[in-house]
C-alpha cells in the first residue's frame, strides 16, 4: 500500500498513461438480502424521517390520525410481531400483487432486537383483513396521511416476501508501466437476479454512501487474463470523514439501542432538547449548542450518575417493574429522592449546590495560542446572548 500526496498521485497518473492493463482476478459471490421487520414506533419514526422528511413529533401526529380513523393498528409499540390475520392478509396481497414466486413457503416471524422490549402490542400495520390498498384511500386521506400509510403498507407487505438474491462481483485489474511499476485497481459491482421484497420496499439509510452501495451496479463482462483498455485515468483525493451528526432518525435509533426511553417518549425527548435550545437543526442534522455543552459538563462533573446511560436504562427497567406490579411505586420514588443505603437526589443536590460555580460550568478552554507559551489560556464563556472569548 502506497500513500500518496497530491503531487505524487499526479505523477503516478502520468506514468500509468502508457501502462498496459489486464484482468488479474475475477471473483463472484452470491448473496441474499432479507426484508426488514414490520414497523415499531422507533423504526417508523426513523423511516418517516429519512423517506418523508417528517419529524418524530409529526410522524406520531399523523399516525395518531390514521389510528383514530381505523386505518392502522396502535402506533406506540416496540413489537415486531404480526397477528395471524395480518400475516394472512399480507401473504394474500403478496400472492395477488406480485405473484406466487414472491411468497415464501412459510410465513416469516420476527423477534424484537430492542433492549427491554415489552411487546404489549403487535407491530404497526394496516388495520383490518384484508388490508386496504393505499390507492383506494388516496382521496380520503391528507397528503401526509397517505404517504405515511403507504410507507406502513409497503413495509408490512415486504416483511412477508421472499429474500432478494443476486451476485457481488469484484474485478482486480493490474497496470504495468514501461519502467516496470505495477499498480492494482479493484472495482466491485452488484447484480440483482431476483428482487424479492425489494419490489415492494427498500429500507432507508442515514448514510448516503450506504444507500448507493445497495443499488445495482453492472460491470462489463471480462475474463481473467484479458487485456483491457484504459479510457480515462485520474487522481482523486479521499479524506477520513468524522462520525456524522445525529439526525432525528439516528438519535431515535441510538436511544432505542441503549434502552433509553419508550415508544411513547422518543418524540418528546427530541422535542425537549430542541425546545430548551440544547440542539438546533441544520438540515437533517441535530447540532449541539454551547448551552448543551455547559449543562452536560456540569452534570458530568457534579452528578455523573444522572447522565450515565446505564443508570437511565436501569431506571426504565424499574419503571417497567412498577407497571407490572413487581415494585412499589412510593418506596421506589422515596428511595430515589430521599435515599436509602445511599444519598438520594435531594441530599445530592443539597451537598452540591454550594460548590457548583455557574461561571466554571459555562467556560470552555481553547488552550494557549500556538508558539507563545508565555500567553495565558484562552476560554470561551457562554453568556446570556451567546458565547464570547
Amino acid at each position: 500500500l502506497l500513500l500518496l500526496d497530491e503531487a505524487g498521485a499526479g505523477a503516478l497518473v502520468e506514468r500509468l498513461r502508457c501502462a498496459k492493463f489486464r484482468v488479474v482476478s475475477l471473483e463472484e459471490k452470491p448473496y441474499t438480502s432479507s426484508p426488514a421487520a414490520p414497523f415499531t414506533t422507533s423504526t417508523m419514526q426513523q423511516e418517516a424521517n429519512r423517506k418523508l422528511g417528517f419529524t418524530a413529533r409529526r410522524t406520531m401526529q399523523v399516525a395518531q390520525s390514521l389510528y383514530e380513523n381505523g386505518h392502522i393498528t396502535y402506533m406506540r409499540t416496540d413489537s415486531t410481531n404480526l397477528a395471524e390475520v395480518a400475516v394472512e392478509a399480507a401473504r394474500n396481497l403478496v400472492r395477488t400483487e406480485y405473484g406466487p414466486e414472491y411468497l415464501p413457503a412459510t410465513p416469516r416471524t420476527y423477534r424484537s432486537k430492542v433492549k427491554n422490549a415489552q411487546e404489549a402490542h403487535e407491530a404497526i400495520r394496516p388495520a383490518g383483513h384484508p388490508f386496504e390498498r393505499p390507492g383506494a384511500l388516496k382521496n380520503s386521506l391528507s397528503s401526509e396521511e397517505f404517504r405515511l400509510f403507504e410507507l406502513i403498507w409497503k413495509r408490512t407487505i415486504a416483511s412477508q416476501m421472499e429474500n432478494a438474491r443476486g451476485r457481488r462481483i469484484t474485478i482486480a485489474i493490474e497496470g504495468e508501466t514501461p519502467q516496470g511499476e505495477r499498480a492494482l485497481f479493484r472495482v466491485t459491482g452488484k447484480t440483482i437476479d431476483f428482487p424479492g421484497f425489494l419490489r415492494a420496499y427498500v429500507e432507508g439509510s442515514d448514510d448516503p454512501d450506504a444507500e448507493l452501495a445497495d443499488q445495482e451496479r453492472i460491470l462489463p463482462s471480462v475474463v481473467e487474463g484479458e487485456v483491457v483498455d484504459c479510457l480515462q485515468l485520474g487522481a482523486k483525493d479521499h479524506t477520513t470523514q468524522p462520525p456524522a451528526r445525529f439526525s432525528e432518525a439516528s438519535l431515535t435509533q441510538a436511544l432505542e439501542q441503549k434502552g433509553i426511553g419508550r415508544p411513547s417518549t422518543y418524540a418528546s425527548i427530541i422535542d425537549t432538547i430542541l425546545a430548551r435550545n440544547y440542539v438546533f437543526k441544520k438540515g437533517n442534522a441535530l447540532v449541539p449548542t454551547w448551552t448543551a455543552f455547559s449543562v452536560v459538563g456540569l452534570l458530568e462533573q457534579h452528578l455523573p450518575k444522572l447522565v450515565d446511560y446505564q443508570f437511565t436504562a436501569e431506571m426504565e427497567d424499574e419503571l417497567d417493574a412498577i407497571s407490572r406490579g413487581e415494585m412499589e411505586q412510593s418506596k421506589y420514588l422515596g428511595d430515589f429522592y430521599f435515599g436509602n443505603d445511599a444519598p438520594g437526589l435531594k441530599k445530592q443536590l443539597e451537598n452540591k449546590i454550594e460548590e457548583i460555580d455557574a461561571r466554571l460550568a459555562s467556560r470552555f478552554s481553547l488552550g494557549k495560542p500556538e508558539g507563545n507559551e508565555a500567553a495565558e489560556e484562552v476560554f470561551v464563556r457562554v453568556g446570556r446572548f451567546g458565547p464570547f472569548l
